[in-house]
């Protein structure tokens, strides 16, 4: 038997006895769909962190800092929820009581593995590409955001007060054991906060 011959059968059998199967994930957004429910759900644990009681009642406006683009919907997630605490805001600090710097030093979605098994290779001669072959593939999805929000008197230009860094979390975990078990695990669906809160 030739030796390419040889070499495709060996294929064959190996897909063949792992039944191993190829997926893809297709993305047309710049992030996954499951990036932006780790990104919101952090967020929304980071502001349950957070203490709205020295704004409440007042007129604020609010400056939002961030390190990447998320910092402006970040922004408007983080008014909306200051304003289901009882906190009024307005665009300009001509017309707030007090201004609010929000930092976010974190905000961002981490991934991780683990892989035990044979990893994806190429047939030599043929070039034909063997899927890998996992006994036990964990990736790991994370989600981490931190807030701290500094509030000046908008007459006076003086400092009021500084919160402590509020921070949360959210996980995204898959994973694949013998090939053809797979499962996920996660707190995407824990509740957190609603817009109807009180604080």
């Amino acid at each position: 038997m030739p030796s390419h011959s040889r070499v495709s059968l060996y294929v064959c059998v190996v897909l063949l006895g792992y039944g191993c199967t190829v997926s893809n994930q297709i993305t047309n957004t710049p992030r996954s769909s499951i990036e932006q429910r780790l990104l919101v759900r952090a967020l929304e644990r980071a502001l349950a962190n957070l203490d709205s009681r020295p704004f409440k009642g007042k007129t604020v406006a609010v400056d939002f800092y961030g390190l990447t683009a998320d910092k402006d919907f970040a922004k408007e997630f983080f008014t909306a929820w200051l304003q289901s605490q009882g906190v009024r805001t307005v665009a300009s600090a001509d017309q707030a009581q007090l201004h609010l710097k929000v930092f976010a030093s974190a905000l961002g979605a981490d991934q991780g593995q683990s892989f035990l098994g044979v990893p994806a290779f190429t047939v030599p001669l043929v070039g034909f590409v063997v899927p890998e072959i996992p006994l036990f593939k964990n990736i790991k999805h994370a989600g981490y955001a931190e807030l701290k929000i500094s509030a000046t008197d908008t007459t006076t230009g003086d400092f009021v007060n500084e919160s402590a860094p509020a921070t949360g979390r959210s996980a995204y975990d898959d994973y694949t054991v013998l090939v053809l078990i797979h499962f996920t695990r996660t707190d995407l669906e824990t509740p957190t906060w609603s817009l109807v809160g009180d604080g």
